[in-house]
């Protein structure tokens, strides 16, 4: 009998030296994938806005819960829908929440007028509304036709912050009283604190519904402009969020789901004010 290949068997079985190479064989795909994992560099996630808004009757405001309402919130959260964003929005003093985008300009600002000021200092994401810039006054007070006889006034109520404001400083008016809100302006002119204030008519008629002193009869003595009122975010804000925002609203327009929201919050104004609502295409005009 010849013993060589039996003592050739039996040396592979015993022999660590024999026996390592299929261990490692075996190991081998294992590890592979945890390497490369590693070797592969991870982008950091881009920062998610803040969503900051004002409060403007019916576009946004606090509605009865304290949550915030509105024709543009409502825009808003359908575009948080198709970008999958959870961040609560915020409602704020004009003044304040541009002092936060410029302190920090990861924000999305809504609705705020698109002006030549403005223009390079933002992305322009959507428009939205069309808003005139219309003067009030008590329908007792002094006639008013144009800015000249408005300069002439002892004062005139504006929102600070407000790009009504600065218009109206550039236009050289020294006698304007600022306030935080709306409501506070409307409270003024309604008191006899100011002569005139600088708002528009559909903003106006939900500030007096919401107001104990709404009897007082106000007019509208002219309208110094109009602009167009849009979701805006600062230079300087992260690139990839601004593209991710340009992209839903323009698929918010493509699909036909911001003229269905400009229809129904048409509606919803008609009805509460009891008066037709102008519109240009999927804009409201206040």
């Amino acid at each position: 009998m010849n013993v060589l290949p039996l003592l050739l068997i039996m040396l592979c079985c015993l022999s660590p030296a024999f026996a390592a190479p299929a261990i490692t064989l075996l190991n081998a795909p294992l590890h592979t994938p945890a390497v490369t994992q590693v070797n592969v560099p991870l982008l950091p996630a881009a920062p998610a806005l803040r969503l900051i808004t004002v409060e403007e009757p019916p576009a946004s405001f606090a509605g009865a819960s304290g949550q915030p309402d509105g024709y543009v919130v409502a825009v808003v959260r359908a575009l948080q829908q198709l970008l999958h964003d959870q961040s609560p929005i915020e409602l704020m003093p004009e003044g304040r929440a541009m002092l936060t985008a410029q302190q920090n300009p990861n924000v999305l600002l809504f609705s705020f007028s698109r002006t030549a000021e403005r223009e390079s200092q933002y992305h322009w994401i959507l428009p939205v509304l069309r808003k005139r810039w219309q003067v009030v006054t008590r329908s007792d007070g002094p006639a008013i036709h144009g800015l000249e006889t408005l300069r002439r006034l002892g004062a005139v109520g504006v929102v600070r912050g407000d790009v009504r404001e600065a218009y109206l400083i550039q236009q050289g008016l020294t006698n304007l009283v600022a306030v935080t809100s709306h409501q506070q302006n409307l409270q003024m002119l309604q008191s006899g604190r100011v002569q005139a204030i600088v708002a528009d008519s559909v903003e106006l008629a939900y500030e007096q519904k919401r107001q104990s002193n709404a009897g007082v009869s106000l007019r509208i003595a002219f309208t110094l402009r109009m602009s167009d009122v849009y979701l805006m975010i600062p230079k300087g804000a992260d690139a990839g969020q601004v593209q991710r925002w340009q992209q839903a609203a323009q698929s918010l327009q493509d699909s036909g789901r911001l003229q269905v929201l400009a229809d129904q919050w048409q509606e919803r104004i008609e009805q509460e004010l009891q008066q037709p609502l102008q519109r240009d295409g999927s804009l409201l005009v206040f």
